[in-house]
């Protein structure tokens, strides 16, 4: 016999509840079930899911499993079409475009990996756009696989708007994160990962879960009004872009060298297509220096800086991608923790979708 989940309560007053802890694997196996009781294929179920959970091992748990009742909105609202998978339409040298045929964006993102490696390969580098994809994640797991495969990358993507520009009142512009990863030899590679908004729209959907409020200087309301108040934004306000006018000019260029060169225009415009227009670049070391004399290269810069004394009030200098792979030691140790609201936002939408506990593997 099957018992239906129940999606949980919580006492009004009552202290904040213990998050729950999963392995990546059972979490891994649970995120899938829901991807595919939305009509994801298994394969493909399979992807989605990994990539949030390797966020969520990363510590970027808001791009993590979080992102889950979302991606059902969008199959809901038919901006998602769960089972279309990404092929290559147009062609050139080393250059070619995905379309995603509105599909989860991280099947579209790992294809376009996979190609763009392969280009690289044969002419030393390589540019490949993405359109007509949804959400592809966290984009540092991706030059992070790249830079696994010796092959430094750089991606960029932008997005519907949540931003306002530099002086403005009202969002014109996506998150648009920028992304970068070095390879170092038989070091750890750098990635440079980060929303060129000054917070990432899922970091502040984790503090509005967990009832919490941000710091000034990241989000305005809908009169343009500074705030604190992660529903100032949900109400109609828009994040600011980081550093000032230096974050907008990089948003700019992520909207007309990631919108209108994939395709999926600025987001400012009306013929924005929703969804992320991806752009991503790969280069093969050899093609370009020694292979050697670029690793040795790398290899030392990096150890160099990490060797420089500590200014006061730190204990090391770490690189980018440093505090994500100590995250992920710590979380593939003694599991992934989830905030209990998210929890019962993600059994409730096991409910929704007439999932039991038979049908969820490890919970």
């Amino acid at each position: 016999m099957t018992t239906a989940i129940p999606p949980g309560s919580e006492t009004p007053g009552a202290p904040a509840p213990d998050p729950v802890v999963l392995t990546a694997d059972r979490l891994t196996a649970f995120s899938a079930t829901l991807m595919e009781g939305l009509g994801t294929p298994g394969d493909l179920a399979r992807q989605v899911a990994e990539s949030l959970v390797s966020a969520n091992l990363a510590g970027h748990d808001s791009h993590g499993v979080i992102r889950l009742p979302w991606y059902a909105e969008f199959a809901d609202r038919g901006l998602a079409v769960p089972d279309a998978r990404p092929r290559v339409v147009r062609s050139e040298g080393a250059t070619a475009v995905v379309d995603g045929h509105r599909g989860w964006g991280q099947p579209a993102a790992l294809f376009a990996v996979d190609h763009a490696a392969d280009l690289a390969g044969r002419f030393g580098a390589a540019v490949v756009t993405i359109r007509n994809c949804n959400h592809v994640g966290r984009i540092g797991e991706y030059v992070e696989l790249l830079a696994a495969r010796g092959l430094p990358s750089v991606m960029w993507c932008n997005a519907d708007p949540a931003v306002a520009p530099y002086g403005g009142a009202r969002r014109m512009l996506g998150t648009n994160p920028f992304a970068a990863g070095v390879p170092t030899g038989d070091g750890p590679p750098v990635i440079v990962d980060f929303a060129t908004a000054a917070v990432a729209e899922g970091k502040l959907r984790v503090v509005r879960a967990a009832g919490g409020t941000v710091p000034e200087g990241l989000i305005q309301d809908a009169e343009g009004r500074p705030s604190t108040d992660p529903e100032a934004f949900y109400a109609g306000g828009s994040l600011l872009p980081f550093g000032g006018h230096k974050g907008f000019g990089l948003s700019v260029l992520v909207e007309l060298l990631g919108g209108a060169l994939s395709g999926n225009h600025p987001s400012c415009l009306p013929e924005y297509v929703w969804g992320n227009g991806v752009v991503l670049i790969v280069m093969r070391p050899g093609a370009f220096v020694p292979e050697h004399d670029y690793t040795a290269d790398a290899h030392d810069a990096t150890e160099a800086l990490r060797a420089t004394p500590p200014a006061q009030g730190f204990d090391t200098v770490r690189l980018p991608g440093d505090p994500e792979r100590a995250t992920r030691a710590s979380r593939e140790k003694s599991g992934i923790p989830i905030p209990a609201p998210v929890w019962h936002e993600l059994r409730a939408l096991a409910v929704r979708l007439d999932l039991t506990e038979s049908d969820l593997p490890g919970i």
